[in-house]
């Protein structure tokens, strides 16, 4: 006589699962998340946290500032809006509107409260599709402007082509040399000019490394620091050059090729008909020429920052986490689900 059968539950012996540290790694990342919108840079995001910050507006930009500042923060929302038209002007884009949704914009008073929002102590940044401002930094070194259209620009370039784009395909030193250019290339060639002349083997860090931001980082923090004035330099004369040689339309063609190109020093050969390397080498003996840079003037290659990989790696660990442990809740849902089904 036949009896019917049970499967067994007895589960094979194997090696047992550690759920803790996955939920070790989810509660770190959920502390991180909610430090960061609330005590980091998040916040920019989300103004009404900033209960200390006032803002002021024409119904198209945004200007949150601190305290009794409000004469100065209606100079930024006015220069907010000429530095538009400038971008708008200088890239010949008649067609799309990329500030048509208006620029939040952070004006900060001190140090403390720049750094506190940015994470970073420069003179301004472009980060999350908002423009910060550290005021203090500004006075004595640029006017305010000049501040202001460059991280115009940046916000122009992450709108236009999307923060992934321009991080991976879109030049460091082509957007950089832009930037500065509409800043004022001028003192960027005195600054240029000086620095080179006060070191006995002056060295420039080749475009063909700036390709990236961590690249552009890397650079700054070189020599102390003292590197990153002329990088500026460096590539905004290079960029002032290069449509002095070819025309704006040779910029503005290169520039709507940059979307998502795997291949941005082909495209460049392409489109101003020179490779990069050799456009830069005849750039630089064109500077030698004119005095501009002493004969001895030689591109470097970026070294390894260990620094600069480690930020980074964070960076893409933060943001590849959120994901990874989605895609791995879905699956075992899916799995789960088919072995009940069965």
């Amino acid at each position: 006589m036949d009896y019917p059968t049970q499967k067994s539950t007895i589960e094979k012996p194997g090696k047992r699962r550690n759920p803790w540290i996955l939920r070790v790694v989810v509660i770190l990342f959920i502390w991180l998340l909610i430090y960061f919108f609330i005590a980091g840079p998040g916040r920019i995001i989300f103004p009404s946290l900033l209960i200390s910050y006032s803002n002021v507006s024409d119904h198209k930009n945004t200007v949150y500032f601190y305290g009794d500042r409000i004469e100065k923060a209606l100079d930024v929302l006015w220069l907010a809006s000429v530095t538009q038209d400038s971008i708008r002007h200088f890239s010949g884009d008649t067609v799309n509107d990329e500030f048509s949704n208006g620029v939040t914009i952070f004006l900060c008073e001190s140090p403390q409260q720049y750094f506190h929002l940015t994470w970073n102590r420069a003179m301004g940044s472009s980060i999350m599709r908002r423009i910060v401002l550290n005021e203090s930094r500004i006075e004595g070194n640029m006017s305010l402007y000049s501040a202001m259209i460059h991280e115009m620009y940046h916000h122009y370039i992450t709108r236009k082509y999307g923060y992934l784009p321009s991080v991976l395909f879109y030049p460091k030193w082509f957007e950089e040399g832009c930037a500065t250019m509409l800043q004022d290339y001028s003192v960027a060639a005195d600054k240029l000019g000086e620095t080179l002349w006060i070191w006995e083997k002056p060295t420039l860090v080749t475009a063909t490394s700036l390709e990236h931001p961590w690249n552009w980082q890397t650079m700054v923090r070189m020599e102390n620091g003292k590197m990153a004035s002329k990088g500026y330099g460096q590539v905004c004369l290079f960029t002032r050059y290069l449509a002095d040689r070819s025309g704006m339309d040779k910029l503005h063609e290169y520039t709507s090729r940059l979307h998502w190109n795997l291949a941005p020093d082909q495209t460049f050969g392409e489109v101003f008909q020179i490779p990069l390397e050799e456009a830069e080498l005849q750039w630089l003996q064109t500077m030698v020429e004119a005095k501009e840079a002493p004969p001895e003037t030689v591109f470097i290659h970026l070294p390894f920052d260990f620094m600069i990989f480690l930020r980074w790696l964070f960076i893409i660990v933060v943001i590849l986490a959120p994901i990874v442990i989605l895609i791995r809740w879905i699956t075992r849902t899916i799995t789960h689900r088919r072995r009940r089904k069965y």
